[in-house]
């Protein structure tokens, strides 16, 4: 039976039916920019983040989950997990600040772009003369014979679709004709061609960026980012694989969405400089392993188990419009080749822009987000591995965590022993909750100032931590909840110490790892580049601090923004800088820490805290 369910404070109705989670109704009707349910288990009951408010109406009766994870206090002021409850009739419920998928702090720029053009389409116009019996030639056979002749361009071929979109009977004027290769694309006729466009699309798990170029010239006409609607099915790429590998539609869905998502970014970039997707002409898009693969539909199994290897690591050339991008007709989309099951085309395309590849010495290279991937280089030999850092850098795991939405603590300064404790938000808003970069401050700084010892442990005496009442977790307030913004107070607890323990020792065994298959100590590291959102934002002093990062002079760090983004956009202009991407995927080796004893030893040893010094 269809009943409504009003969402607050978004005002959005939805037609959901009586036995639907509350999940499962909001799910599609949120844009990822405007709002929605962060679900980080991909609505399994594992995070308890997807923390709803019944307003008004009436939803199952709370279970053993519930009970578990908001306690019995929250679930009588009408709070519920909205993949636990389920909708019995018509119904209000609030979606609280610090778990609203809000427009998100997305990092789109690196340190730019510096390649000659040298694009993988070129543009040719074409003078026609009307079909007669005098000059018994059709429209296609007009531009085969002007390119042979004028151009040299021999054993062509057309994209079979679009030769049913040119009228066979040539009229008078021009048609401007878009070579790929060996293959004309595109055909626009009487002067109606602008600039050949391409886009270049960094395809993260939690950020897509988008770059609308301009191929003749190579300025970036528009940037822009959404959230990756995959997010609704999980905030790790194991639960979205998951969820692909429970049967067919579910594939087709998260592929769907995707894809769709993609789609929406293209026209609001095209949008954004005054064109139309019909004008872009070529696509690159740079991702990780499980996103190439979700996005085209590959198998996924092998990736979700032992030993984690990608179905294939070529590139792969599929039309744009089979991705259901509407892009000029025959238009390519090129995906950057990955190199292992965790290390995808964003990271190769990271190394080319960084120049990390040709670079000399030691060079450490760092793209952190829910999976860091790590490369190192030693005189252009290179050597990387994947490690599963988790996505509480990017506020997920974490008890009040959010993503880099206004209201987000973003920056954490503690004083006077911890007793005081000064901090920014995202946009000056009120606190409502805190994301990555704020969490390893705040643990950083606590650390230092011995309200968290080595390992790990909060300072139960300390004046300004409790014991939550119905957790029974020690935890420290941030922000009162009479300066907050929201209803409670804001708190670090020891799970999410916990959580950043786990990822900082990840990378820095990962790191230890590498170092140690190639004879080389943290003190033999030249420069270290950090790459990515979360690696821009995050403090390198307090990473440093707690043991993520290597403990070396500061100058010899070098935040580069998103560099797989950087070299998206490079590989989409230059056919050179594509051929070196391709090598750089060939050329680098891969260790698969899951396999290494010594990785799961140093890890253990990772765990703790190094010494204040």
């Amino acid at each position: 039976m269809g009943v409504t369910i009003e969402f607050e404070p978004a005002g959005l109705r939805v037609e959901a039916e009586t036995g639907q989670t509350v999940i499962q109704a909001a799910r599609g009707m949120f844009s990822f920019e405007s709002g929605g349910i962060s679900a980080p288990c991909g609505g399994k009951g594992l995070c308890g983040r997807c923390r709803v408010r019944l307003v008004e109406g009436e939803l199952s009766p709370s279970n053993d989950t519930e009970l578990k994870l908001l306690g019995e206090k929250e679930l009588s002021e009408g709070y519920r997990l909205a993949c636990q409850a389920i909708i019995t009739g018509p119904a209000k419920i609030e979606i609280p600040p610090e778990i609203l998928a809000g427009r998100q702090k997305l990092q789109l720029e690196g340190t730019g772009v510096s390649v000659l053009p040298e694009p993988p389409v070129s543009r040719y116009n074409v003078p026609l003369e009307p079909t007669s019996l005098d000059y018994p030639h059709s429209t296609w056979q007009q531009v085969e014979l002007f390119l042979a002749r004028n151009h040299g361009l021999t054993d062509l071929r057309v994209d079979p679709g679009l030769i049913g979109r040119v009228e066979p009977l040539a009229g008078e004027g021009t048609v401007t004709v878009t070579v790929r290769g060996s293959e004309i694309i595109n055909a626009i006729f009487n002067g109606r061609a602008r600039k050949p466009l391409g886009l270049a699309v960094d395809l993260g798990s939690t950020k897509v960026a988008g770059y609308l170029v301009d191929l003749e010239t190579g300025a970036t006409l528009a940037t822009g980012g959404i959230l990756n609607p995959q997010i609704a099915y999980g905030e790790d790429v194991i639960s979205r694989l998951a969820y692909a590998l429970e049967g067919e539609e579910q594939y087709d869905r998260i592929a769907g969405v995707l894809r769709d998502g993609l789609g929406r970014l293209l026209h609001d970039l095209c949008d954004a400089a005054g064109v139309v997707p019909q004008d872009v002409e070529e696509a690159v898009i740079a991702g990780n392993t499980a996103m190439h693969h979700l996005l085209l539909k590959l198998p996924v199994g092998q990736l979700a188990r032992s030993p984690y290897v990608p179905a294939l690591t070529l590139p792969v050339e599929v039309k744009a419009r089979d991705l259901g991008l509407q892009m000029a007709f025959g238009a390519v989309a090129y995906l950057v080749p990955a190199v292992a099951g965790f290390v995808g085309g964003d990271h190769v395309a990271m190394i080319l822009s960084s120049g990390i590849h040709e670079s000399q010495g030691v060079t450490l290279g760092l793209d952190i987000g829910t999976n860091t991937e790590i490369v190192l280089a030693r005189d252009k030999e290179m050597l990387s591995c994947s490690c599963a850092s988790g996505p509480a850098f990017e506020g997920a795991h974490i008890y009040q965590g959010m993503r880099a939405v206004d209201g987000a603590i973003s920056r954490v300064e503690v004083a006077d022993g911890g007793r005081e404790l000064f901090y920014e938000t995202i946009g000056g808003r009120p606190a409502a909750g805190i994301c990555g970069s704020g969490v390893l401050d705040a643990v950083a700084g606590l650390y230092r100032a011995g309200v968290i010892n080595y390992n790990g442990r909060l300072d139960a005496s300390h004046p300004r931590v409790r014991f939550n009442e119905g957790r029974k977790v020690a935890e420290y307030v941030l922000v009162p909840a009479e300066k907050s913004g929201s209803d409670r107070d804001v708190v670090i607890n020891q799970k999410d110490i916990s959580e950043i323990q786990l990822a900082k020792a990840a990378i820095a065994a990962g790191t230890k790892v590498l170092l140690a298959k190639t004879g080389l100590t943290e003190r033999d590291i030249d420069k270290v580049i950090v790459a990515g959102a979360f690696g821009t934002h995050l403090r390198l002093e307090s990473a440093i601090a707690i043991g993520m990062l290597p403990p070396l002079p500061l100058e010899r760090f070098q935040q580069v923004g998103n560099a797989a983004g950087d070299g998206a956009r490079m590989i989409l202009l230059s056919k050179t800088a594509r051929k070196r991407a391709e090598e750089i995927a060939r050329r680098i080796g891969y260790l698969e820490l899951a396999a290494m004893p010594e990785f799961s030893n140093t890890f253990l040893q990772e765990l703790r805290f190094p010494e204040i010094t």
